[in-house]
Order: C-alpha cells, then structure tokens, then sequence
C-alpha cells in the first residue's frame, strides 16, 4: 500500500477527480468551479498555502495576506470571472504574535478591497504550522466562461505579460542567492523578489476576454508557463507550438544563454498571468482591446492538429514536458 510522499500530486489529482462532479459548461479537471450554470454564472476557487514551501523569507505577514488573496483570485480571473468575496481558513501557530495576526488580517483585507471584493471571514484553528487556506467567489455577469478545453487547431497562443523574473527571485530568495543571472542589477533583482512578495492579479484581462468572448481556452501560470501550456494542449487536445519566449526583456540585456532563457521563462512560476488561445481571425480585435486598456496580449505560438507543447527552435521542435512543484513531494518533479 502506497503513502502519499510517494505519489505524485499530478496522480493524487487525478485520483480525486474520479469522484468529482462536473457539469456541461466545464469539467472537473479545471481550477475553478461553476456553481451556477446560467447566467450570472458563479464560480468558486480555493486555495492553500503553509509555512514550509509557500511562505519565503523576509516576507511580511501583510503580504502573505494579499498573496492569499491574488492566489486564489486567480484561478476565477482565468476564468473570466470577477471576484465578489472572498473567506478564509486560518489555521495558525499559538506562539503567532497578535501583532502578526493582525497584519496578516490587514493584508488579506486591503487585497479584498483593492479588487473590489468583500472578505466575509471564515475558520479559524491551530497547528504546529501555520496553513492559510482561501476561499474565492466570482461572477460572470455578461460573457461567457473560459476553460481550458476549447482550444482548436490554428488558434494563436498569448499570454498576459512576460515571464521569468520569479524564477530569478526564487533563486536568490531560496537556492542561497545563486541565480541563473549572477551580474543582475540590484534593482532588477528588487523588482523581481517584489513580484514574488506581492503578486498582482490579472482582473482586466480576464474580464475583457470573456465579456468581448474572444478567447477560446484560458488557464493562469502560477504553476509556471510550461504546466499552463500543457494543461491547455491536454484538456483541448491539441498540440501547441511555441515560436517567441516571453522573457522579461530587462532580462535579456545580461545575454543570459538559451538554456537559462528557456528555463527561466517555462518553469518558473507564480507569475500568475494569463495564458490563453484566440482564434487568428481576432487577433488584431484582441490587440487593440487590451492596447486600449494599456495591458499587453503577446503572441507566443500557434495550436495544431496532435499532442504535446513544444518550442520552434533553430527549425526544430524541442518538446517542453510538464514540470513544477509538487506540493505532496515538496519537490520540483
């Protein structure tokens, strides 16, 4: 009989939805989940973090707190829904100073409210290490839900912003400051640990391609880019090519070489944009919306007939695997 440390949280998932319901709108293998099926459709999104493997150092009680928020957020923004409330579950340290309880409450309150969203309140318990679990509803009012399994062959891949500054923000914060850029600028780097600290979230996106329905599948990246893409050609049963790496282009300044490159930018993770498919007969609509609104829609790839995600490289396709954190293993995997 196997034990959990030994299984993958890939295959502990895929246990578990076995015993899940879905619905015609979306299947169980999504992020989110539909507990309205008509409009104004509702979404519902939970999500966890504790101290060994989510909390990083030097991070404040504050900025956990709003972490918790966007996190959770997240998942219901990728949807094209827009978050209304959000609950959590606090299980807590007893030796935890009131001062940081309150801090981390202040965070998760002015995260709430900087989305305009309500905290409603939810559980509270303790433990010998702090868990922090929340809970988001979302809703779409006019639009239509995205999931991850309508991609269809010729459609282009894009995605919300560039990638790669958390993985170098990893590095120093957790590898004992040996990041794959060693001649990185301090502000650079500062920058970087901040989008870590303090994740943003990506509401106006998601928002404007459900309500102007022009995306055909959506997923967020915080378990990197390469999971996001993998997740999209799996459920919609395509194969993605990728032809431009969206890498931070102050990044790029330090000639860092195509592995590094290719690393930083597919398995960092926690970026928390958006990555999505669109029809190429909307790109030029998608464009000049998000332009509009001063936020980027990069094209990446392309979809096509078959399976697997790959990166066009020098005329040759380089598959790009599925490969993250596992939160069971605690390890990359």
């Amino acid at each position: 009989m196997r034990i959990l440390k030994d299984i993958k949280e890939s295959d502990i998932i895929h246990l578990l939805q076995s015993y899940l319901s879905s619905s015609p709108y979306m299947g169980s293998n999504e992020d989110a989940y539909l507990i309205k099926d008509h409009p104004p459709y509702m979404l519902i999104n939970i999500d966890s973090m504790q101290r060994d493997g989510d909390f990083l150092p030097n991070q404040t009680w504050a900025q956990i707190g709003g972490k918790l928020v966007t996190m959770t957020f997240s998942d219901l923004v990728a949807k094209g829904a827009y978050p209304e409330a959000f609950l959590s579950s606090l299980v807590l340290e007893t030796e935890m100073l009131e001062k940081d309880l309150k801090e981390l409450a202040s965070g998760i309150c002015q995260a709430t409210h900087k989305y305009n969203s309500s905290y409603l309140g939810g559980d509270l318990g303790s433990a010998f290490e702090a868990v922090l679990t929340g809970v988001g509803i979302g809703s779409i009012k006019q639009g239509e839900i995205l999931t991850r399994r309508n991609a269809q062959e010729g459609d282009l891949v894009c995605v919300s912003g560039y990638f790669g500054l958390t993985s170098i923000a990893f590095d120093e914060l957790l590898n004992n400051k040996k990041t794959k850029i060693p001649t990185i600028s301090s502000h650079i780097l500062n920058t970087a640990i901040k989008k870590v600290y303090e994740p943003e979230l990506r509401l106006m996106e998601g928002t404007l391609l459900s309500s102007n329905k022009i995306a055909s599948s959506s997923i967020d990246s915080s378990d990197g880019l390469a999971s996001a893409l993998n997740w999209l050609s799996k459920e919609s049963n395509i194969r993605i090519i990728i032809d431009y790496l969206p890498t931070e282009p102050d990044l790029l300044q330090y000639e860092p070489s195509q592995d590094v490159i290719q690393e930083i930018t597919f398995y960092g993770g926690e970026e928390y944009e958006i990555v999505f498919t669109i029809p190429s007969t909307k790109l030029d609509e998608t464009v000049d919306l998000f332009e509009r609104n001063n936020i980027q829609c990069i094209v990446i790839g392309k979809c096509y007939e078959g399976e697997g995600v790959f990166y066009r490289k020098a005329d040759k396709d380089v598959r790009i695997p599925l490969y993250g954190w596992d939160s069971i293993q605690q390890q990359h995997k």
